[in-house]
C-alpha cells in the first residue's frame, strides 16, 4: 500500500468520522429540543387552568358589577373597574403565553426556541407584576364621600396611609419581579410551582445545546 492509498483511506475515515460526529450532534440537539418541549407541558396546563378560572372569575365580577352599578359609590365602581381591567389583561397575557408555547412546539431552530422562551419567561413574570398593580384598589373600595367629609381624620390619617402603603407594595413588586432577582429568597418563594419550574427546565435544556455547540 503506497502513500497515496494511505492518504486516501485516511481522508475517507475523516469524512466518515465527521459525518458521524455531525449526526450525533444533530441527534443530541433534537433530543434536547424534545426535552424542552416536553418540559413545557406543565406550564401549558397551568396556563389553561388559569385562563379558565380567570374567565369564570371575570364574568362573575362583571355580573355583580353590572347589578351593583346603580347602587355602589363612585369609589366602589372605580375599584371594581380597575380590578376587572387587570384580570382581562392577565387573561390576554396568558393566552399570548399559550401561543408562544405552541410556537416553541413547532419550532425546529434552537435560536428561535431560545428567543421565544425568553419572551415566555418575561411574560410569565410580567403578568404577576401587573396583577400587583391592582393592589391599591383593595384599599379604595370602602372609600366614600361621607367618609371624606364627615370623618376627615379617619380618611387622612388611616385610609390614605393604608392606600399609600398598598400602592407602594404594588409598584415595588411590579418593578422588582424580574429575572435579575430570581436568586433572591422572596422571588424563589413566589415562583416555586410547576409552571415556573417547567419554564426554567425547558430553558436549561436549550442552554445545554448552546453549551454543547460551543464545546
Amino acid at each position: 500500500m503506497d502513500n497515496l492509498e494511505i492518504i486516501s483511506l485516511w481522508k475517507q475515515y475523516d469524512e466518515k468520522l465527521e459525518k458521524t460526529i455531525s449526526l450525533n450532534h444533530k441527534l443530541i440537539a433534537e433530543l434536547q429540543q424534545q426535552k424542552a418541549k416536553s418540559a413545557l407541558k406543565p406550564a401549558r396546563n397551568y396556563k389553561l387552568i388559569a385562563i379558565a378560572v380567570g374567565v369564570t372569575y371575570a364574568v362573575t365580577v362583571a355580573y355583580f358589577w353590572y347589578h351593583l352599578n346603580s347602587l355602589a359609590s363612585l369609589f366602589v365602581n372605580l375599584s371594581i373597574g380597575i380590578h376587572l381591567a387587570v384580570i382581562v389583561i392577565a387573561i390576554g397575557m396568558y393566552i399570548r403565553q399559550l401561543v408562544l408555547i405552541s410556537e416553541i412546539d413547532r419550532s425546529e431552530n434552537v435560536l428561535q426556541m431560545q428567543h421565544k422562551m425568553a419572551k415566555l419567561r418575561h411574560s410569565t413574570l410580567k403578568v404577576i407584576g401587573i396583577c400587583f398593580l391592582q393592589f391599591p384598589v383593595f384599599a379604595t373600595w370602602n372609600i366614600s364621600f361621607e367618609l371624606i367629609t364627615e370623618q376627615p381624620w379617619a380618611f387622612w390619617f388611616i385610609q390614605v396611609p393604608i392606600l399609600g402603603l398598598f400602592t407602594y407594595i404594588g409598584v415595588w413588586f411590579f418593578k422588582n419581579i424580574d429575572i435579575k432577582n430570581m436568586d433572591k429568597r422572596w422571588f424563589r418563594m413566589m415562583f416555586y410551582g410547576a409552571e415556573w419550574s417547567s419554564i426554567l427546565r425547558a430553558g436549561n435544556f436549550l442552554k445545554e445545546i448552546e453549551d454543547f455547540e460551543k464545546s
